[in-house]
This record gives structure tokens, sequence and C-alpha cells, in this order.
């Protein structure tokens, strides 16, 4: 394997699925804690194997963002305001 793509297309989808729990977890099945670097490396992998085989929809990250009626997507987040705490 020569680069990060050889091996994540070498990746089955349990293997993915393990690296994303590590992640969530910060540990690894046996036990041992996950370093920085080592979930740096984990979420590049996961983005990169979602990207190469999984639908948009499905893939880590994945925001749904509806479009209008000319096919544009809505820019305005569908988010919740919050009151401001000062001008109550």
């Amino acid at each position: 394997m020569n680069s990060i793509d050889d091996l994540v297309i070498s990746l089955t989808p349990e293997m993915a699925d393990n690296l994303k729990r590590a992640i969530e977890l910060g540990k690894f099945p046996d036990g041992r804690i996950v370093s920085g670097h080592q979930r740096e490396l984990m979420l590049e992998a996961t983005i990169i194997y979602d990207s190469l085989k999984l639908p948009e929809q499905e893939r880590t990250g994945f925001i749904h963002r509806k479009k209008t009626a000319s096919g544009i997507l809505d820019s305005s987040p569908d988010v919740i305001p919050f009151k401001d705490m000062n001008h109550d």
C-alpha cells in the first residue's frame, strides 16, 4: 500500500465501524487509549472511507441542507435561535 487512499480502500465496513467507535470512545476495543495523533489519522481515514464507499447522506459529518425551488442550497441554518440573556 502506497497511500492512505490504498489503505482506506482495503477497509471492510466492520473495520471502518471499529475506527468510528474508537474515535467516539477515545480508546481501542482492548482498552488502550487513542492518542491525539491517532485520532486525527482515524478521522481522516473515516472521512475518506465514507466519501469513497457511502452515499452522501450517510457520510460522517453530513448535514442535510434543504434546496430552494430554484435548486440552490438554502443558506439559512436549521438552528433554533436562543434568547440573548442580556436583552430579556
